[in-house]
């Protein structure tokens, strides 16, 4: 009985690391962003087909040891990046705190991480602790692969629900329960170039309020080889120098955008699409008059420019980009010496702000034993306690209190976003079939933006009337 109970296991686990791998092995980066979150240019495109990856390819972990002892904690995340290094200084300061516990720390690629983490857990042989993403978590709960964390680490007060952000909480509780600790918060942020916005005579500290506004600046901002403007006669469309503003990585745009203009992927409850709802269709149209009407941003086809080379060779003024660009701007001293940060820009008529925020979260996988729950729980607790040295790596502290701490706000960046989340910050839909969903979604809206002729209305209804089939199975 208990070996088909785990042949059964095993088998709705592979299908579960079969379709996040299909998603997530697109996200490679750019040395110079967040390797576990923001991809390349050339991925971004949702229309073509991701690279299936080999479930039986062999891993390549960054294995790291932390101290000395016979029976380490076992600890496997994503932090893969420049955001691994600062992650590895941080785990040397919990050993050098916590002499008694020792650890092995495994960053690995965040595909292969999906692969290993489901198989070893049906396997009975899981990490004491692992760290991946809130969005994931409903998912990665249905399918049994983490434990409840309230009566592990909130019920006795060892951390409590209410010193992290209210809207992260509800993502990684599934019926009922909270299955993991917040690391930190991260998202989309606006990165501008002072510099391009006062030589096109504009005042970079009174942005536009709303998407007419901005579509009065992006003309004024672009300009093509020539140093025309996209409102002057002879404006070269197919050569431009200087972009107003670039669609960059569509699951954070997306969800940003749709929220902005009052449309969504799906209603509050997961029953209803609404990527077809004429709010939504509005908002994606939005970005494709931009890129086709407008000519004030890049269309968002295979082979162009990362947002971020761009904006390093002064060619891109407004960019939406992650928490962790500080660590672009860090590498480029002389690009951050002409750039603020900011909330989002609200792309919507009545100037209504959003953003998207996901979490690094921590978990205790199923299947671990009471010595590596403790052990789990001991480190957990130092990370959340401890996350001002996280912020050096871009990312917001997951503890409010942390976010407010002197050192962390005097990282500029670090302090706009922990109040535009505090403020604005939304998650995506905590659903059983997000990956599926979210995939559904890039895809509708990679089709929209291809071309000039593509009718944006009619790629949001068949992108509904997939979205509609998953949220519609029992």
């Amino acid at each position: 009985m208990n070996k088909v109970k785990n042949d059964n296991k095993l088998l709705l686990c592979l299908t579960l690391l079969m379709v996040m791998a299909l998603v997530l092995s697109a996200c490679t980066t750019p040395a110079t962003t967040a390797p576990d979150t923001a991809p390349t240019e050339v991925a971004v495109d949702a229309t073509e087909a991701p690279a299936v990856v080999d479930p039986n390819a062999e891993p390549t972990p960054i294995v790291n040891a932390f101290g000395t002892c016979d029976d380490p904690l076992i600890l496997w995340h994503g932090l893969t990046g420049t955001d691994g290094a600062v992650f590895a200084v941080l785990l040397e300061k919990f050993v050098a705190d916590n002499p008694d516990v020792c650890l092995q720390s495994e960053g690995i690629p965040w595909d292969t991480f999906f692969q290993k983490y489901p198989t070893a857990v049906a396997a009975g042989t899981p990490p004491d602790m692992v760290i991946f993403h809130a969005a994931e978590v409903n998912q990665m709960a249905s399918e049994g692969l983490m434990l409840p964390m309230d009566d592990i680490i909130f019920n006795d007060g060892t951390l409590n629900k209410a010193d992290f952000n209210p809207s992260v909480i509800e993502n990684i509780t599934f019926e009922g329960q909270t299955m993991a600790v917040p690391f930190d918060n991260h998202g989309w942020l606006l990165w501008y170039n002072t510099e391009l916005i006062e030589n096109a005579g504009l005042d970079p500290e009174n942005l536009p309020k709303n998407g007419a506004e901005f579509i009065e600046w992006a003309q004024k901002l672009t300009t093509d080889v020539n140093g025309k403007h996209p409102t002057d006669e002879g404006f070269d469309k197919d050569n431009v120098e200087v972009w107003a503003h670039e669609f960059t990585w569509p699951r954070y745009t997306i969800p940003v955008t749709l929220w902005q203009f009052g449309g969504d992927v799906t209603n509050e409850d997961g029953t209803q699409c609404l990527l077809d709802s004429p709010e939504s269709v509005a908002a994606i149209q939005y970005w494709h008059d931009m890129m086709y009407k407008y000519y004030v941003a890049p269309p968002a086809v295979p082979g162009r420019m990362w947002a971020g080379d761009l904006y390093k060779v002064n060619r891109l003024v407004f960019m939406w980009e992650g928490t962790w660009t500080g660590g672009f701007m860090a590498d480029n001293p002389d690009v951050a010496a002409k750039t603020k940060t900011a909330f989002i820009n609200s792309l919507a008529p009545d100037g209504k702000q959003a953003v998207k925020l996901d979490s690094h979260i921590m978990s205790i996988p199923t299947g671990v034993d009471e010595d590596g729950i403790a052990k789990a729980k001991t480190l957990m607790a130092y990370l959340a306690n401890n996350g001002a040295f996280w912020a050096t790596s871009g990312q917001v502290p997951g503890k409010i209190e942390v976010q407010q701490q002197d050192d962390v706000q005097a990282i500029a960046s670090v302090a706009m976003a922990a109040q535009e989340f505090n403020e604005i910050g939304r998650t995506s839909l905590a659903h059983k079939s997000f990956i599926e969903i979210q995939t559904a979604y890039e895809t509708a809206v990679g089709n929209a933006l291809a071309s000039a002729d593509a009718d944006v209305e009619a790629e949001m209804k068949a992108g509904c009337e997939v979205i509609q089939a998953i949220l519609d199975r029992p």
